[in-house]
């Protein structure tokens, strides 16, 4: 089994068991996503592959967040987190061109969470995305353009970047594949709701989607 199928596999299993502990059906899942019910049965049998944006907002709908989904199951709290490299799995999304290894999903009183996430040479798409709170992205490897509202700026190895996640941003590898350390803070906490707060990096511009060949995009 490849990486991909690995991947949607144990998103499906996630997002099954979630489902189950909410006491939600497939039904109500695609009630509050917006994706047809028979999308949804594909994805928790890891047969259908879907954005990472379509992944945030199921997540969100089962009242949680990405990492969730990708992450491994909670620990028992001790007031702190350990990441050993090479014990988180990589996760990727056919079509998206990213990878990506959850580093922290938050927890109980954090408003935090980090992610590796690696770019691939040739961007997939320039969706934008916005969430409420900031992010700090730092390049590990490569040069990576982000674009933030009407702006740009090329980072090189070394660099970061602090920005206001609201508004819609974007980043991409530039010359080549780049490895990127992305910290992002959510005001509620993550995996909390606030009932005026949209779905965590809802795509800018795009509707929901309603046939299942534009939700595997």
């Amino acid at each position: 089994m490849n990486l991909v199928d690995q991947s949607l596999r144990q998103i499906g299993i996630a997002i099954r068991e979630r489902r189950a502990v909410r006491r939600m059906t497939l039904g109500d899942l695609a009630a509050h996503t917006g994706m047809s019910l028979s999308f949804l049965s594909r994805v928790e049998r890891g047969q259908a592959q879907t954005s990472v944006g379509n992944l945030i907002r199921i997540a969100e709908a089962l009242g949680g967040t990405l990492h969730d989904l990708i992450g491994p199951p909670p620990a028992e709290d001790t007031g702190f987190t350990l990441f050993r490299a090479g014990e988180a799995p990589a996760y990727a999304i056919s079509g998206s061109g990213y990878r990506w290894v959850p580093v922290s999903g938050g927890g109980d009183g954090r408003n935090i969470e980090a992610t590796l996430l690696d770019l691939p040479a040739t961007p997939a798409a320039d969706t934008r995305f916005s969430h409420p709170g900031e992010e700090i992205c730092f390049v590990l490897e490569g040069r990576v353009r982000f674009a933030v509202g009407e702006s740009t700026a090329l980072l090189a190895t070394g660099d970061a970047i602090h920005l206001r996640s609201d508004i819609p941003h974007t980043a991409a590898a530039e010359g080549g594949p780049a490895r990127v350390l992305m910290i992002t803070h959510h005001p509620a906490g993550p995996g909390e709701r606030s009932g005026d707060r949209p779905d965590w990096w809802n795509p800018s511009g795009i509707t929901s989607p309603t046939k299942d060949r534009e939700e595997e995009r």
